[in-house]
């Protein structure tokens, strides 16, 4: 039986990741208008509410931008990391790191897993 690896995460955060997922798969573009806050809500069965704090994290993370009267929609790429977003993820990457062996998962599997995610950029 496979378990939801986002199962912990709240539900806006699980949309988050959705949706930065789809961008760095190229599945949403730059310029890619999203559906409103309600469009949203209908498709994910959320609350309103929920995809609204969703897009506003993914506004302040960059990801996207808005349009007052518009909507909202795909920012353009993301700019590289420099060392305050460096030093800022490395204590959540190394908290993964160690839940992942935790769980039993060895540094060769999260490597291969690193590699395979590269492959898909």
């Amino acid at each position: 039986m496979a378990t939801n690896p986002y199962a912990h995460l709240a539900y806006y955060e699980r949309l988050v990741l959705q949706i930065k997922a789809q961008v760095v798969q190229g599945v949403l573009l730059p310029g890619d208008k999203l559906p409103s806050v309600r469009e949203m809500a209908k498709q994910e069965q959320l609350n309103p509410n929920t995809i609204a704090k969703a897009y506003k994290q993914l506004e302040a993370d960059g990801v996207i931008y808005v349009e007052p009267g518009r909507g909202s929609f795909i920012a353009e790429p993301l700019r590289q990391a420099n060392t305050k977003d460096i030093a800022a993820f490395r204590p959540k990457f190394d908290a993964l790191v160690v839940e992942a062996q935790s769980l039993g998962i060895s540094i060769p599997i999260l490597q291969a897993w690193l590699n395979e995610k590269e492959g898909q950029a």
